[in-house]
């Protein structure tokens, strides 16, 4: 019998009062249907022509009790054969930039991966690159990873070299403040791997350059913008900008700021704008910064969200569209290391204890009881039709919130308040119905 799937939003079409929209949170798929084909559906007397259509956008199911345990058994597919290994590598926790908002807090300082806690990343790597896997990732943070250039290098090398012999790709990330990328920079990384590239940019120049000042005071907005000018069209650029709520009334002013510069959407890959999030009592990071927000679902935040987005893709720039999430915390295949050779699962987790899984030195430990694994797969969550964009929500948000992450970080409020617009902005500006 046909019905309807229960991870599907059904929305009033702003393109017609007589027809409505239908959202798939599992396959991020949209349909534009009348209310005659919903009560075909409810009926079991679709067209057969409906029928294939809105099962392959995974609009209607044949069993829901069947559909529920796909999706509570995903992860466990996914990693079966997922043929990339993706690995988050700290190379240290130094920085020319004084944040003031720095995520890392007290830890940072004069702290580098050394050569031979590199050689021990490499062998780690290789011992977790199995047979089946076909893609190798490496996305370099800090600190300012650039601040490591010569290492950057060395595992590039040596892990191209590796992968290239057992006939499988190696690509790799930054993830920069943007100040020290110059084209130089970019061409000799380009030639070992780099791909992508991640630069902050929080806001109009006076509001970046009060939030992210060189450590000497100096400002930075207009350097960034200039090495972003000279390097575009060599590896691909996104931008991330972290407002707070103070600030993202402006914010979208740079949007205004990168088209003056040349920076237009065919030159940039993607702009995704996100909260700075607060630190709970006695956490490592600056107490005196307190602007940012500490839930998903507060009022200014989704208001500021939708309005940030809608003024990205307004403008033509790509941003990421509502869809499912897949937290690396459940991917067998991803892991952090930072630069003393500890492992994570999630780089907000870096420094806090107990969060560990292991180290380059003794491997991987069992760490589904300290990351709450499968926490989500419950009564609750496995009807909650947002369960494919959720699954239990962020937990680094929950340890934000609680100080732990015994509790799951709910999200039925946030995409009850926030996901139509979503949805709608994406079809308003470009992603159409199907």
């Amino acid at each position: 019998m046909i019905q309807l799937s229960r991870y599907v939003k059904v929305y009033p079409s702003e393109q017609s009062s007589e027809q409505q929209l239908l959202f798939s949170t599992k396959k991020a798929s949209k349909a534009l249907v009348s209310p005659e084909t919903l009560q075909s559906i409810k009926q079991d007397i679709l067209s057969p022509e409906d029928e294939t259509l809105l099962s392959r956008l995974g609009m209607i199911v044949e069993d829901r009790e069947e559909e529920k345990r796909e999706v509570l058994s995903l992860f466990d597919r996914m990693n079966g054969t997922n043929p990339e290994l993706n690995i988050t590598v700290v190379l240290n926790l130094d920085c020319n930039f004084a944040c003031i908002y720095c995520y890392e807090g007290s830890m940072k300082g004069s702290l580098y991966m050394t050569e031979e806690t590199a050689d021990r990343l490499i062998e780690f790597i290789k011992g977790h690159f199995q047979d089946h896997k076909k893609s190798l990732v490496v996305d370099f943070y800090g600190g300012e990873p650039l601040l490591s250039l010569g290492l950057i290098k060395s595992i590039s090398r040596r892990l191209k070299s590796y992968a290239k012999s057992r006939g499988a790709s190696y690509r790799f990330t930054l993830v920069t403040n943007g100040s020290l990328f110059k084209r130089k920079v970019a061409r000799e990384l380009k030639r070992l791997g780099l791909t992508n590239v991640q630069i902050t940019l929080d806001g109009p120049a006076e509001n970046h350059n009060k939030y992210r000042p060189f450590k000497s005071g100096a400002e930075s907005f207009d350097i960034l913008i200039k090495n972003i000018q000279e390097t575009w069209d060599l590896v691909k650029i996104g931008i991330g900008g972290n407002f707070d709520e103070k600030s993202y009334k402006e914010f979208f002013q740079l949007l205004d700021d990168l088209e003056w510069a040349g920076l237009t959407p065919d030159k940039i890959s993607s702009i995704k704008f996100a909260p700075i999030v607060n630190r709970p009592e006695g956490d490592i990071s600056p107490v005196d910064y307190m602007a940012g927000c500490m839930s998903s679902s507060e009022p200014w935040l989704i208001e500021a969200e939708a309005f940030l987005r809608g003024e990205i893709l307004r403008r033509g720039f790509n941003t990421p569209k509502a869809g499912p999430v897949y937290c690396a915390v459940e991917n067998t295949s991803c892991y952090v290391v930072n630069y003393d050779g500890v492992i994570y699962k999630c780089p907000g987790f870096i420094g806090k204890e107990g969060f560990e899984v292991g180290d380059l030195r003794t491997g991987i430990r069992d760490y589904r009881v300290s990351y709450k694994l499968g926490a989500w797969k419950n009564g609750h969550c496995a009807d909650c039709e947002y369960l494919p964009m959720c699954f239990g929500g962020c937990r680094y948000m929950t340890y934000i919130k609680d100080g732990n992450i015994n509790a799951l970080d709910c999200k039925k409020d946030y995409f009850d308040a926030s996901l139509e617009t979503l949805v709608k902005q994406d079809i308003k500006y470009g992603s159409h119905p199907m």
